[in-house]
């Protein structure tokens, strides 16, 4: 019972991350994005950082996707 919870918990968790990210990516449209990636073009570059959060959207989605496998066969 505690290890479907903490499951769950897990879940919540990253698809608040993935929210967040997914927000992030299109900085035309908000206030929020467009300050965070004028910070980060100065280190990464446009280029760099865009591959950077579509490998981190790809990566919570499969996360997701396991933490929910997990939490049914379990």
């Amino acid at each position: 019972m505690y290890l479907t919870i903490l499951i769950g918990f897990f879940i919540i968790l990253t698809c608040l991350f993935l929210i967040g990210i997914i927000l992030i990516q299109n900085p035309k449209k908000g206030f929020i994005s467009q300050s965070f990636m004028e910070k980060n073009f100065r280190f990464f570059g446009i280029k760099r950082t865009n591959i950077f959060l579509e490998k981190i959207t790809w990566t919570l989605s499969i996360i997701i996707l396991f933490l929910t496998f997990f939490s049914i066969y379990y």
